[in-house]
């Protein structure tokens, strides 16, 4: 897929964060947007500053986790604006405490969100792209907490991990089809919308401490001088709807603990234990420089082309 230029890109969670910046990456892009959140102010927001730099872009709430309003939330977009070239499944939550502290319901409000709203995107509009004939991507955001387990965040850690499998599992049944298929993995992301943290039990104050590790999140960022913008994020999303890998962690240190957890999967586990997603991200961005950083993302991201497939 080269450009994308009047094609129709479907972004959920765009009320800010990743989504925000990749609706307004592919609107640079003279992409027609449709910027989906759970709040329809924030997803009015995000569409009048695209519209502001001369953008195109469709404000629409739904819940992703709500299976029969984003069954009409595809019809309608289908309806009046065609089938959508590219779709972005950005739209997460997260909490963070003990597994023990944690309620059933945590769980259900979790899963529906991080995993069954993949479900009902993908289905949903995978169908029309199939049936359109040509062909279209899907890209769901999901975590280095999809690979590597994080601090007091069990619950995040397991639907992370679960819809990078579903997304694994779709690229293969969807091959031949022309809908390619990509989990992009960020690591620690600022997005701005963490003031509402979730944190239960005793664990608290740790877990205040604790980063979140993608932009769907609802916990504070309490070391936001090493999280990454979402625009970095953004421009790749943009970058591989273009193309078709199948795993893209970004930026440089998320590469740095996939390929780790394929090398060595115990030793993930134990960095896992003495550094944390923050303590990582600091030490990069202390010890590196930039030159360096680069001569070692680049041979990062040579080694990672074997995943690509």
């Amino acid at each position: 897929m080269t450009g994308f230029e009047n094609e129709v890109v479907v972004v959920t969670g765009a009320g800010g964060g990743i989504g925000r910046a990749v609706a307004e990456r592919f609107a640079r892009e003279r992409a027609v947007v449709i910027a989906a959140d759970l709040d329809k102010r924030r997803a009015v927001r995000t569409a009048e500053t695209i519209e502001a730099f001369g953008g195109t872009a469709t404000p629409y709430a739904v819940d992703v986790a709500d299976p029969a309003a984003m069954e009409t939330f595809a019809e309608d977009v289908a309806a009046e604006f065609g089938t959508p070239r590219v779709l972005v499944n950005n739209a997460g939550y997260t909490t963070s405490g003990a597994f023990l502290d944690h309620t059933l319901e945590d769980w259900e409000r979790l899963m529906g969100v991080n995993v069954w709203g993949l479900v009902y995107g993908s289905r949903y509009f995978g169908q029309q792209m199939v049936e359109s004939g040509r062909g279209g991507r899907i890209i769901n955001v999901t975590s280095v907490a999809a690979f590597a387990p994080i601090p007091l965040s069990t619950l995040y850690c397991t639907t992370e991990a679960a819809a990078q499998m579903l997304t694994e599992g779709m690229r293969l049944e969807f091959a031949g089809t022309g809908v390619g298929v990509t989990a992009v993995c960020p690591s620690l992301v600022h997005t701005g919308i963490y003031e509402e943290r979730d944190a239960d039990g005793d664990d608290a104050d740790a877990a205040a401490r604790t980063p979140s590790v993608s932009a769907p999140g609802r916990r504070r960022v309490a070391h936001s001088r090493v999280a990454h913008s979402p625009e970095i994020i953004a421009r790749t999303i943009v970058r591989v709807a273009g193309r078709n890998p199948a795993v893209v962690p970004t930026p440089v240190e998320a590469r740095a603990l996939f390929l780790a957890t394929r090398i060595s999967p115990g030793g993930a586990r134990l960095a896992a234990r003495v550094l944390q997603a923050d303590r990582l991200t600091g030490l990069r961005a202390r010890l590196t420089r930039p030159a360096a950083l680069r001569r070692i993302d680049e041979y990062l991201a040579e080694r990672m082309t074997r995943f690509e497939r």
